[in-house]
């Protein structure tokens, strides 16, 4: 069962697929997008370039492997650096395929392929202002980033990629989440449809 959990920068998806992860534990897997954007060309200064936009991503490798993993063969993982803005050479994850693969990222809807191979798809729609913080409070504690930078590259690149590319996805979404992982009671919904699901395909005893 792989299962898409989309929404814009600060959403909330990782705290959605964390929580869904620990509930599921041995029955589950999580894939994260993040890992898939291509190398920043060389000579390209990261603050002139949009993170946000589909060309960041290696569509191919990111479709390669849920195919894969779908199937039930393992995928290694590229690691992404957000300090050198490339893959670490050498250093892979190995995700194993289990019961539930649950795939988060800002873009996992936008490519129809890859859409069509997903058996629920979850939209984590939370406010402007409310995403815009936790992305400051995340890129000062963990990319190192000034306030200054953080808020030019959200005016210039990710609002508007926002509207563009991300949000059109609610659209293709079989749920929308309002809160993300604050929303308990539609949290709940969707971790009792999956638990249901894997009942379903379990053998009987």
């Amino acid at each position: 069962m792989l299962i898409a959990i989309v929404g814009g920068s600060g959403s909330g998806k990782t705290t959605v697929a964390t929580q869904l992860l620990s509930r599921l534990e041995e029955y589950c897997s999580l894939i994260k997008m993040d890992n898939y954007y291509k190398d920043l060309p060389p000579g390209e200064d990261p603050q002139n370039f949009n993170f946000d936009a589909p060309k960041a991503f290696d569509f191919d490798l990111f479709y390669d492997h849920l195919l894969s993993i779908k199937s039930g063969t393992p995928i290694q993982i590229p690691e992404y650096s957000f300090i050198t803005y490339r893959r670490e050479p050498g250093i892979f994850t190995t995700v194993e395929s289990k019961g539930v693969i649950l795939v988060e990222g800002i873009l996992v809807l936008f490519d129809k392929r890859i859409r069509e191979l997903f058996d629920l798809s979850v939209f984590i729609d939370t406010p402007d202002d409310e995403r815009l913080l936790r992305r400051i409070e995340r890129d000062i504690k963990e990319r190192n980033r000034s306030i200054e930078s953080i808020i030019n590259q959200y005016r210039k690149y990710v609002a508007p990629s926002f509207k563009s590319f991300v949000e059109p996805q609610k659209y293709d979404a079989d749920l929308i989440l309002p809160e993300g992982g604050y929303n308990k009671v539609g949290l709940n919904i969707i971790h009792s449809a999956i638990t249901q699901r894997i009942k379903e395909n379990l053998p009987e005893s």
